[in-house]
C-alpha cells in the first residue's frame, strides 16, 4: 500500500463552530454543532448550500495534489439520507454535494477516505459528533443499527466509485462507552460492508481513544483490508501542562513505538494530528517550535501507513489547525 499522506476536508459537510465561526453569527446561541446551526439559523439551508459550494473547490484539491497530498479525508454526516432515516433535527443533506467532491477529487487523480463522523445520538456529545453536549448513540440499540444501515447505504452508492480508496465505520466513539459495544458495532459492521465494496477497498476503525487495546481483537478477526485510526494531539489533557520544551517536542517518537508496535498487526493510520499547542517556553522562535513539532511528527508518523492533518483550512490562516497556512508559512515541510 502507498504511504497515505493525507488531510482532512474537516468543517465541509459537518460543521463544527470554531472552524468557521462567521456561519454561526446568526444562530443567536453560543452552541458550536450543526445540529444548533440549523435549529437556530432561520437561512440554514441556503448559507449551508453556499457553504458546500465554496468551502472546498477543485482548486483546493490540485493545490494539495501539488504539495504531494495523495488523499483526502472527508467527515460525513449520518443525516444524508433523510428519505430513508428521518430525523427530529431539521438537518439538509449534502449528498449531491458529496457526490460532486469525489467527482472533482477522483479528477485531480486523488483518493478518498469516507468518515462516518456523526451517528444518531451522538457517539461522543462533541461539537464534531453533530449534536454538542449530547451521548445517547450506544443507550439505544437502534441507533447502532441505523448506523449501519446508513453505513450500507453509503457503501452501495459509492462502491464503485473510483475515488474510493476506504470507508471508516464511525469516528471518535466516546472513551467512556463500554468496548463490547464498540467491538460488536466494529464486527456487525465490517460483516456488512466486506460484501459490497471492492475487495481492494479498506474498512477503517477508530480505536475509541484506547489504543492499545485493540491488538488481540485484530489478530483474532483476521479480517481484509482493514486500518486501525487513532488520533494523537498534544493540546487534549493536562499533563502537557507540565512538560518543557524538550520533553515535549520528544512525544511523538515515545507514539511512534506503540503505533510500529500495532503495525506489526494492523495498518495503522495517524487520522487526526495538528500542531495545536500551548505556549511553550523554547530557545528559539514560536515559529522554530512549530517548525521541529511538525517535523517530529512527520518523522515519527513515517514509520506507520500513514497520516492525515486535521484539517486543510479553518478561518483562522495562522493557526496550527490550517494545514494550507502552515505549508505556505513554510513551517510543515514533507
Amino acid at each position: 500500500m502507498e504511504k497515505i499522506k493525507s488531510v482532512n476536508l474537516g468543517g465541509w459537510f459537518v460543521l463544527e463552530r470554531w472552524m468557521k465561526p462567521t456561519l454561526f453569527d446568526d444562530t443567536q446561541n453560543p452552541a458550536r454543532c450543526e445540529t444548533s446551526f440549523v435549529t437556530n439559523d432561520p437561512h440554514a439551508k441556503e448559507k449551508l448550500i453556499e457553504h458546500w459550494q465554496t468551502w472546498i473547490t477543485k482548486e483546493d484539491i490540485a493545490w494539495l495534489k501539488k504539495q504531494g497530498i495523495n488523499l483526502v479525508r472527508i467527515p460525513i454526516p449520518w443525516w444524508l439520507f433523510p428519505d430513508k432515516f428521518p430525523s427530529e433535527h431539521p438537518y439538509h443533506s449534502p449528498l449531491l454535494y458529496l457526490d460532486k467532491a469525489l467527482d472533482f477529487i477522483h479528477q485531480e487523480g486523488m483518493k478518498v477516505m469516507l468518515d462516518l463522523h456523526t451517528a444518531p445520538g451522538s457517539q461522543n456529545g462533541f461539537d464534531n459528533g453533530g449534536i454538542d453536549g449530547v451521548m445517547t448513540w450506544h443507550l439505544d440499540p437502534q441507533n447502532i443499527t441505523t448506523t449501519i444501515s446508513v453505513l450500507e447505504e453509503i457503501a452501495k452508492r459509492y462502491k464503485n466509485h473510483p475515488a474510493l480508496h476506504s470507508l471508516q465505520v464511525l469516528n471518535e466513539p466516546h472513551m467512556t462507552i463500554d468496548m463490547n459495544i464498540i467491538e460488536d458495532f466494529y464486527i456487525r459492521s465490517y460483516e456488512v460492508l466486506r460484501p459490497i465494496l471492492r475487495e481492494e477497498t479498506f474498512i477503517v476503525f477508530h480505536d475509541a481513544f484506547r489504543f492499545n487495546h485493540w491488538g488481540p481483537f485484530f489478530q483474532e478477526h483476521q479480517w481484509k483490508n482493514v486500518i486501525l485510526d487513532t488520533h494523537v494531539y498534544q493540546c487534549f489533557g493536562n499533563h502537557f501542562d507540565h512538560m518543557d520544551a524538550t520533553e515535549f517536542l520528544n512525544v511523538p517518537f515515545d507514539t511512534q513505538q506503540r503505533l510500529v508496535k500495532m503495525e506489526e498487526i494492523v495498518p495503522v493510520v495517524v487520522g487526526e494530528w495538528s500542531l495545536g499547542a500551548r505556549q511553550i517556553d523554547y530557545d528559539g522562535t514560536r515559529f522554530e517550535f512549530e517548525q521541529r513539532f511538525a517535523e517530529n511528527q512527520l518523522k515519527a508518523f513515517s514509520s506507520i501507513t500513514g497520516w492525515i492533518f486535521w484539517s486543510y483550512k479553518i478561518s483562522d490562516y495562522l493557526s496550527g489547525w490550517n494545514f494550507r497556512g502552515l505549508v505556505e508559512r513554510g513551517i510543515l515541510k514533507f
